[in-house]
């Protein structure tokens, strides 16, 4: 078992990879349903919900801020979208971590809102930018809902690894 001292070392290196895999298994999805429906992998997200109660809210919005602006400039190529989607979807996981005591189950619940909140946002700046004009039941039937069902495959899969991956024990 690692340490919870090291775990900020090797947190930005997994964060960074989990955005590369989010990437390529949203490009891959796409592909799978030959631009039907845009289901976006979020194990960033999930990372980011596992490792909330063993680092510091400074440091993960430290690492939200650069990884967002890394997204932003290699997918999109418009700085601040996702830096705000990930950076304030980052702060709503702690704000609700303080509030609601945290097992799988709220977890999971948590996932489908913090999912549904990134996604909402990240629209809604594309919005106000005028970077595309979406129909909301488009979005909701396109993108939103398939979005929602992968990312709870996800998370099923893969919770348990990231919870002990950034463990505090």
């Amino acid at each position: 078992m690692i340490q919870k001292e090291n775990v900020k070392y090797y947190a930005p290196v997994v964060f960074f990879l989990l955005m590369l895999i989010d990437g390529q298994l949203t490009k891959g999805a796409v592909t799978l349903t030959d631009n039907v429906y845009f289901a976006n992998a979020h194990f960033l997200l999930l990372a980011f919900l596992m490792a909330i109660p063993n680092l510091s809210k400074r440091y993960l919005l430290i690492a939200a801020l650069i990884l967002g602006w890394i997204c932003d400039s290699y997918y999109i190529g418009i700085i601040g979208i996702y830096t705000v989607a990930l950076t304030a979807t980052v702060m709503m996981m702690y704000r609700f971590q303080r509030v609601v005591h945290t097992n799988l189950l709220t977890s999971f619940f948590g996932m489908i809102i913090f999912v549904t909140v990134y996604e909402l946002i990240a629209v809604a700046m594309q919005i106000i930018f005028h970077l595309s004009n979406v129909a909301p039941l488009l979005f909701v039937i396109k993108v939103l809902g398939p979005t929602l069902l992968f990312n709870m495959l996800i998370f099923v899969l893969f919770s348990y690894l990231l919870k002990r991956l950034f463990a505090n024990e």
